[in-house]
């Protein structure tokens, strides 16, 4: 296991080359896990002043995230800024980057306290987000894969038709023969769930999180947050978010269909429950989508 506490004089080398001025190393923690390799906060001073970085060592996409944040600071879209890719390793002995820490709390608290700010600023964040464009991303939107609605249903159905599940193939023809006209794919980082959208002072102060940047459909995109913490839900924020981007809100019901549709999926191929959402619950929401 890596630990940047046992390595001071090679991070200071590696972080004094990037922020192109002398560095002391003081502490690195680890930073809450989530469904990549845990990063590292790292405490150092900088001609004498205390500065935060985040130190990420997950190669999985590491490449295309790190290229990402580079162009998305040319956006209006608050990131953190990155330094020092280094995928041979050659600093620390693995492959590595690190960026700016954000101070701030994340929206997630807020928002389940349904605080009316809170429920504003994700909408003005995302949207803001969704709404970065190919041109803006230069090169870089060539390399990023595109996914529809219909690219998600029909790569669930190729895995679940042979499952022997009742509702899952009655909910796939469900989808198929009401699918609605499905908005264009839009720019995200492939996860716009609460914990990566950090405020200060009721105000953005930056979304992070990006190895999984792509373009995707914005609505289904959007109900992440909502399919993972229900307590959310009920509120019309789902709803407000249609009516901003120009889309129907009555195309929630068939995105909810798909939600169940995918995550059973997923569920099943990795042997995991999503969150709360289990195969058997699953099952039973595609049985009450089909009655609704």
């Amino acid at each position: 296991m890596f630990d940047p506490n046992e390595y001071r004089i090679e991070c200071e080398k590696y972080l004094s080359r990037y922020l192109k001025h002398p560095v002391q190393f003081v502490r690195a923690c680890k930073l809450k896990k989530s469904t990549r390799e845990v990063p590292w906060r790292l405490e150092v001073e900088v001609n004498g002043l205390t500065r935060f970085y985040v130190l990420q060592l997950d190669p999985k996409n590491m490449e295309r995230e790190f290229r990402v944040l580079e162009v998305m600071e040319t956006t209006s879209v608050p990131t953190p800024r990155v330094y020092g890719l280094d995928l041979r390793g050659e600093a620390l002995g693995r492959a590595c980057f690190f960026s700016d820490f954000i101070e701030g709390e994340t929206l997630l608290d807020s928002m389940l306290k349904g605080e009316k700010w809170a429920e504003a600023l994700y909408l003005d964040a995302v949207s803001g987000l969704q709404a970065v464009t190919e041109d803006e991303l230069g090169d870089l939107a060539h390399d990023l894969k595109r996914e529809t609605a219909a690219d998600m249903l029909e790569d669930a159905h190729a895995f679940l038709k042979g499952a022997s599940l009742p509702n899952a193939e009655r909910a796939y023809e469900a989808l198929k023969t009401t699918m609605p006209a499905l908005p264009p794919v839009r720019f995200s980082n492939g996860d716009l769930w609460l914990e990566n959208f950090i405020v200060k002072d009721r105000k953005l102060a930056g979304v992070i999180d990006f190895p999984g940047a792509a373009f995707s459909d914005p609505i289904f995109e959007f109900l992440l947050s909502f399919f993972v913490t229900p307590a959310l839900q009920g509120r019309g924020v789902e709803d407000r978010y249609c009516r901003r981007m120009g889309y129907d809100p009555a195309l929630l019901h068939w995105y909810h269909g798909l939600e169940y549709f995918d995550t059973l999926r997923w569920v099943l191929k990795t042997g995991n429950d999503f969150e709360h959402h289990t195969a058997e619950n699953l099952e039973e929401n595609l049985a009450r989508w089909l009655e609704a």
